[in-house]
Protein backbone atom coordinates (compact mmCIF):
# COMPACT_ATOMS: atom_id res chain seq x y z
CA UNK A 1 0.00 0.00 0.00
CA UNK A 2 2.82 2.53 -0.84
CA UNK A 3 0.82 4.15 -3.54
CA UNK A 4 0.14 7.91 -2.47
CA UNK A 5 -0.49 11.43 -3.49
CA UNK A 6 1.18 14.96 -2.06
CA UNK A 7 -0.05 18.45 -3.04
CA UNK A 8 0.57 21.78 -1.73
CA UNK A 9 -1.87 24.80 -1.76
CA UNK A 10 0.12 28.12 -1.67
CA UNK A 11 -2.11 30.66 0.03
CA UNK A 12 -1.75 34.43 -0.80
CA UNK A 13 -1.98 36.85 1.95
CA UNK A 14 -4.89 38.16 0.10
CA UNK A 15 -7.61 36.20 -1.25
CA UNK A 16 -10.73 37.02 -3.17
CA UNK A 17 -10.28 40.27 -1.32
CA UNK A 18 -10.12 38.90 1.78
CA UNK A 19 -6.60 39.79 3.72
CA UNK A 20 -6.36 36.74 5.59
CA UNK A 21 -5.22 35.62 8.88
CA UNK A 22 -1.76 36.76 9.33
CA UNK A 23 -1.53 34.23 12.27
CA UNK A 24 -2.25 31.50 9.83
CA UNK A 25 0.07 27.87 10.43
CA UNK A 26 1.38 25.48 7.52
CA UNK A 27 -1.24 22.38 8.34
CA UNK A 28 -0.29 19.05 6.62
CA UNK A 29 -3.75 17.70 5.73
CA UNK A 30 -3.96 13.93 5.39
CA UNK A 31 -7.14 12.65 3.05
CA UNK A 32 -8.52 9.52 3.46
CA UNK A 33 -11.26 8.21 1.43
CA UNK A 34 -13.10 5.41 0.25
CA UNK A 35 -11.98 2.63 2.56
CA UNK A 36 -14.67 0.06 2.17
CA UNK A 37 -14.17 -2.08 5.08
CA UNK A 38 -14.66 -5.59 3.94
CA UNK A 39 -14.14 -9.40 4.92
CA UNK A 40 -13.77 -10.21 1.37
CA UNK A 41 -11.20 -9.29 -0.71
CA UNK A 42 -8.29 -9.50 0.90
CA UNK A 43 -9.74 -5.58 2.52
CA UNK A 44 -8.84 -6.30 6.22
CA UNK A 45 -4.68 -7.08 5.15
CA UNK A 46 -4.78 -4.21 2.61
CA UNK A 47 -6.44 -2.06 5.66
CA UNK A 48 -3.29 -3.14 8.13
CA UNK A 49 -0.68 -1.71 5.74
CA UNK A 50 -3.09 1.54 4.87
CA UNK A 51 -2.64 2.58 9.01
CA UNK A 52 1.11 2.70 9.17
CA UNK A 53 1.61 4.46 5.85
CA UNK A 54 -1.24 6.80 6.78
CA UNK A 55 1.14 7.15 9.81
CA UNK A 56 4.12 7.93 8.40
CA UNK A 57 3.03 10.90 6.29
CA UNK A 58 2.66 12.50 9.94
CA UNK A 59 -0.27 14.73 9.20
CA UNK A 60 -1.49 16.90 11.50
CA UNK A 61 -5.21 16.26 10.94
CA UNK A 62 -6.84 13.84 8.87
CA UNK A 63 -9.96 14.18 6.64
CA UNK A 64 -12.32 10.81 6.22
CA UNK A 65 -13.90 11.25 3.17
CA UNK A 66 -16.97 8.88 3.46
CA UNK A 67 -17.48 5.19 2.30
CA UNK A 68 -15.81 3.84 5.31
CA UNK A 69 -17.47 0.88 4.97
CA UNK A 70 -18.83 -1.47 1.67
CA UNK A 71 -22.16 -2.29 1.39
CA UNK A 72 -23.89 -0.10 3.25
CA UNK A 73 -27.22 0.42 0.44
CA UNK A 74 -27.35 -3.08 -0.38
CA UNK A 75 -26.52 -5.42 3.05
CA UNK A 76 -28.51 -6.41 5.81
CA UNK A 77 -27.73 -4.67 9.30
CA UNK A 78 -25.79 -7.97 10.20
CA UNK A 79 -23.35 -7.89 7.51
CA UNK A 80 -22.77 -4.11 7.99
CA UNK A 81 -21.73 -4.49 12.10
CA UNK A 82 -19.01 -6.70 10.82
CA UNK A 83 -17.99 -4.02 8.07
CA UNK A 84 -18.53 -1.51 11.02
CA UNK A 85 -15.83 -3.52 13.32
CA UNK A 86 -13.55 -3.98 10.80
CA UNK A 87 -13.49 0.07 10.16
CA UNK A 88 -13.01 0.39 13.92
CA UNK A 89 -10.35 -1.56 14.26
CA UNK A 90 -8.52 0.12 11.48
CA UNK A 91 -9.21 3.80 12.78
CA UNK A 92 -7.95 2.99 16.10
CA UNK A 93 -4.65 2.72 14.31
CA UNK A 94 -4.53 5.93 13.12
CA UNK A 95 -3.12 7.91 14.68
CA UNK A 96 -3.96 11.57 14.05
CA UNK A 97 -7.31 13.14 14.51
CA UNK A 98 -9.71 11.68 11.88
CA UNK A 99 -12.75 14.34 10.67
CA UNK A 100 -15.55 12.28 8.97
CA UNK A 101 -17.61 12.84 6.25
CA UNK A 102 -20.34 10.24 5.23
CA UNK A 103 -20.52 8.27 1.98
CA UNK A 104 -23.63 6.54 0.62
CA UNK A 105 -22.04 2.99 1.80
CA UNK A 106 -22.32 4.63 5.20
CA UNK A 107 -25.62 4.12 5.60
CA UNK A 108 -27.36 1.19 7.43
CA UNK A 109 -30.42 -0.60 5.87
CA UNK A 110 -31.70 2.58 3.97
CA UNK A 111 -34.06 1.27 1.92
CA UNK A 112 -37.41 -1.25 2.74
CA UNK A 113 -37.96 -4.39 0.95
CA UNK A 114 -40.04 -2.11 -1.96
CA UNK A 115 -37.39 0.06 -2.53
CA UNK A 116 -38.71 3.06 -0.83
CA UNK A 117 -36.45 5.04 1.81
CA UNK A 118 -36.57 2.81 5.61
CA UNK A 119 -38.59 5.17 8.17
CA UNK A 120 -35.47 4.49 10.55
CA UNK A 121 -32.66 6.82 10.53
CA UNK A 122 -30.14 5.19 7.76
CA UNK A 123 -27.18 7.37 9.42
CA UNK A 124 -27.35 6.01 12.75
CA UNK A 125 -24.60 3.71 12.52
CA UNK A 126 -22.15 6.27 10.82
CA UNK A 127 -23.24 8.69 13.97
CA UNK A 128 -22.94 6.16 16.48
CA UNK A 129 -19.39 5.13 15.20
CA UNK A 130 -18.20 8.87 15.65
CA UNK A 131 -19.87 9.88 18.21
CA UNK A 132 -21.80 12.58 16.06
CA UNK A 133 -25.64 14.22 16.57
CA UNK A 134 -25.69 14.40 12.91
CA UNK A 135 -23.81 14.35 10.00
CA UNK A 136 -23.12 17.61 8.67
CA UNK A 137 -21.07 20.41 11.14
CA UNK A 138 -17.88 22.84 10.77
CA UNK A 139 -14.90 22.91 12.85
CA UNK A 140 -11.83 25.15 13.47
CA UNK A 141 -8.33 23.64 13.07
CA UNK A 142 -5.25 25.40 13.39
CA UNK A 143 -7.16 28.70 12.32
CA UNK A 144 -8.88 26.91 8.96
CA UNK A 145 -12.71 26.67 9.50
CA UNK A 146 -13.56 23.07 8.08
CA UNK A 147 -17.07 22.71 6.79
CA UNK A 148 -18.32 19.06 6.65
CA UNK A 149 -21.25 18.03 4.23
CA UNK A 150 -23.66 15.50 3.74
CA UNK A 151 -23.88 14.87 0.24
CA UNK A 152 -25.80 11.90 -0.49
CA UNK A 153 -29.66 12.33 -0.76
CA UNK A 154 -31.66 9.06 -0.22
CA UNK A 155 -34.43 8.89 -2.82
CA UNK A 156 -34.64 5.22 -3.40
CA UNK A 157 -35.75 3.34 -6.45
CA UNK A 158 -33.52 2.64 -9.00
CA UNK A 159 -31.31 5.65 -8.54
CA UNK A 160 -31.94 4.86 -4.87
CA UNK A 161 -29.31 8.13 -4.00
CA UNK A 162 -28.17 11.32 -5.49
CA UNK A 163 -25.97 14.23 -5.06
CA UNK A 164 -27.49 16.87 -3.21
CA UNK A 165 -27.11 19.33 -0.29
CA UNK A 166 -30.54 19.12 1.27
CA UNK A 167 -32.57 22.30 2.62
CA UNK A 168 -31.73 21.76 6.25
CA UNK A 169 -28.01 22.12 5.55
CA UNK A 170 -28.39 24.98 3.04
CA UNK A 171 -30.28 26.90 5.86
CA UNK A 172 -27.85 26.04 8.79
CA UNK A 173 -24.97 26.93 6.52
CA UNK A 174 -26.68 30.71 6.29
CA UNK A 175 -26.25 30.58 10.02
CA UNK A 176 -23.25 28.83 10.08
CA UNK A 177 -21.60 31.39 8.34
CA UNK A 178 -22.84 34.16 10.59
CA UNK A 179 -20.59 32.86 13.33
CA UNK A 180 -17.31 32.66 10.81
CA UNK A 181 -14.47 35.39 10.66
CA UNK A 182 -14.91 36.68 6.97
CA UNK A 183 -11.24 36.33 7.16
CA UNK A 184 -10.50 32.71 7.71
CA UNK A 185 -10.20 30.52 5.36
CA UNK A 186 -12.53 27.88 4.63
CA UNK A 187 -11.84 24.18 3.31
CA UNK A 188 -15.15 22.02 2.08
CA UNK A 189 -15.41 18.69 2.74
CA UNK A 190 -17.79 16.56 0.33
CA UNK A 191 -18.11 12.79 -0.46
CA UNK A 192 -19.98 13.13 -3.87
CA UNK A 193 -17.95 15.25 -5.68
CA UNK A 194 -18.61 18.85 -6.57
CA UNK A 195 -16.75 18.64 -9.76
CA UNK A 196 -15.29 16.27 -10.97
CA UNK A 197 -13.76 15.05 -15.04
CA UNK A 198 -15.71 11.94 -15.17
CA UNK A 199 -18.92 13.86 -15.90
CA UNK A 200 -16.71 16.58 -18.33
CA UNK A 201 -15.98 13.50 -19.86
CA UNK A 202 -18.48 11.01 -19.88
CA UNK A 203 -21.88 13.29 -19.28
CA UNK A 204 -25.23 11.14 -19.39
CA UNK A 205 -23.31 7.94 -19.83
CA UNK A 206 -22.33 8.30 -16.23
CA UNK A 207 -26.07 9.30 -15.13
CA UNK A 208 -24.97 12.67 -14.38
CA UNK A 209 -28.49 13.45 -14.32
CA UNK A 210 -29.10 12.25 -11.60
CA UNK A 211 -26.41 13.07 -9.68
CA UNK A 212 -25.21 9.59 -8.53
CA UNK A 213 -21.74 11.16 -9.89
CA UNK A 214 -21.31 15.03 -8.71
CA UNK A 215 -23.61 17.43 -6.20
CA UNK A 216 -26.44 18.62 -8.61
CA UNK A 217 -26.72 22.03 -6.38
CA UNK A 218 -23.22 22.77 -6.15
CA UNK A 219 -23.80 25.78 -7.43
CA UNK A 220 -26.25 26.75 -4.47
CA UNK A 221 -23.57 25.99 -1.94
CA UNK A 222 -20.72 28.56 -4.05
CA UNK A 223 -23.06 30.86 -4.36
CA UNK A 224 -23.59 31.47 -0.30
CA UNK A 225 -19.13 31.30 -0.09
CA UNK A 226 -18.65 33.57 -2.80
CA UNK A 227 -17.37 36.05 -1.01
CA UNK A 228 -15.13 33.91 1.21
CA UNK A 229 -11.75 32.63 1.30
CA UNK A 230 -12.47 28.90 0.04
CA UNK A 231 -9.08 27.33 -0.45
CA UNK A 232 -9.57 23.75 -1.38
CA UNK A 233 -12.82 21.22 -2.02
CA UNK A 234 -11.90 17.67 -0.71
CA UNK A 235 -14.04 14.89 -2.55
CA UNK A 236 -13.96 11.30 -2.78
CA UNK A 237 -16.79 8.87 -4.05
CA UNK A 238 -15.14 8.19 -7.59
CA UNK A 239 -12.57 6.27 -6.75
CA UNK A 240 -9.89 8.04 -8.82
CA UNK A 241 -7.13 11.15 -7.99
CA UNK A 242 -7.69 14.25 -9.96
CA UNK A 243 -7.19 17.83 -9.16
CA UNK A 244 -9.58 19.82 -11.05
CA UNK A 245 -10.42 23.70 -10.16
CA UNK A 246 -14.27 25.36 -9.21
CA UNK A 247 -13.62 28.86 -10.36
CA UNK A 248 -10.10 29.47 -8.96
CA UNK A 249 -11.17 26.93 -6.23
CA UNK A 250 -9.04 23.70 -6.62
CA UNK A 251 -10.84 20.69 -5.86
CA UNK A 252 -8.56 17.63 -5.00
CA UNK A 253 -10.55 14.06 -5.35
CA UNK A 254 -8.55 11.64 -3.91
CA UNK A 255 -7.77 8.35 -4.89
CA UNK A 256 -9.62 5.24 -3.11
CA UNK A 257 -7.83 3.57 -0.30
CA UNK A 258 -9.40 0.00 -1.99
CA UNK A 259 -8.69 1.24 -5.45
CA UNK A 260 -11.09 -1.19 -7.48
CA UNK A 261 -13.32 -1.86 -4.69
CA UNK A 262 -9.73 -4.31 -3.37
CA UNK A 263 -9.54 -5.27 -6.86
CA UNK A 264 -6.29 -3.84 -7.88
CA UNK A 265 -6.25 0.03 -9.74
CA UNK A 266 -9.52 2.00 -10.85
CA UNK A 267 -8.68 3.79 -14.23
CA UNK A 268 -5.47 3.85 -13.70
CA UNK A 269 -5.78 4.99 -10.26
CA UNK A 270 -4.14 2.95 -7.68
CA UNK A 271 -5.17 2.19 -4.16
CA UNK A 272 -3.86 4.76 -2.00
CA UNK A 273 -4.23 7.60 0.69
CA UNK A 274 -2.50 10.93 0.22
CA UNK A 275 -1.77 14.43 2.37
CA UNK A 276 -2.17 18.03 1.45
CA UNK A 277 0.49 20.98 2.84
CA UNK A 278 -1.00 24.28 2.96
CA UNK A 279 1.29 26.82 3.07
CA UNK A 280 0.10 30.35 4.27
CA UNK A 281 1.80 33.62 2.34
CA UNK A 282 3.29 32.09 -0.43
CA UNK A 283 1.86 33.07 -3.15
CA UNK A 284 -1.21 32.43 -5.32
CA UNK A 285 -3.47 29.53 -4.57
CA UNK A 286 -2.78 26.11 -5.50
CA UNK A 287 -0.98 26.95 -8.86
CA UNK A 288 2.52 25.89 -7.86
CA UNK A 289 2.32 22.03 -7.60
CA UNK A 290 -0.33 19.39 -9.15
CA UNK A 291 -1.09 16.32 -7.35
CA UNK A 292 0.75 13.19 -8.20
CA UNK A 293 0.75 9.52 -7.26
CA UNK A 294 3.73 7.54 -6.13
CA UNK A 295 3.47 4.05 -7.51
CA UNK A 296 7.06 3.61 -6.37
CA UNK A 297 6.59 0.12 -4.39
CA UNK A 298 3.29 -0.52 -4.74
CA UNK A 299 2.84 -4.45 -3.30
CA UNK A 300 0.67 -7.32 -4.28
CA UNK A 301 -2.17 -7.49 -2.08
CA UNK A 302 -1.22 -9.21 1.18
CA UNK A 303 -2.36 -12.78 1.22
CA UNK A 304 -4.77 -13.67 3.81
Amino acid sequence: MAAFFSAQIFLPSVLRGVTLDSHLKPLRLGFMTDCHATSERNAPAWLDQTAPLMNSLRPDLIIGGGDFVDGGFHLPGSTMEEHWKLAGSFLKKIEARVEPVIGNHDFYEPLRADGTPSRNDPRWRFKKQFSLERTYRSFEYGGYRFIILDSVNLVGGFTPYRGLIDDAQLLWLDQELKSIPLNQPIILCTHIPFKTSLNIGFGTLLASSQGRFHVLNSDLVMEKLKDRPVILILQGHVHINERIELGEIPCITGGAVCGNWWHGPNMGTYPGLGVIEILPDKGTIGRTRSTEWNYSNTPTPPQT
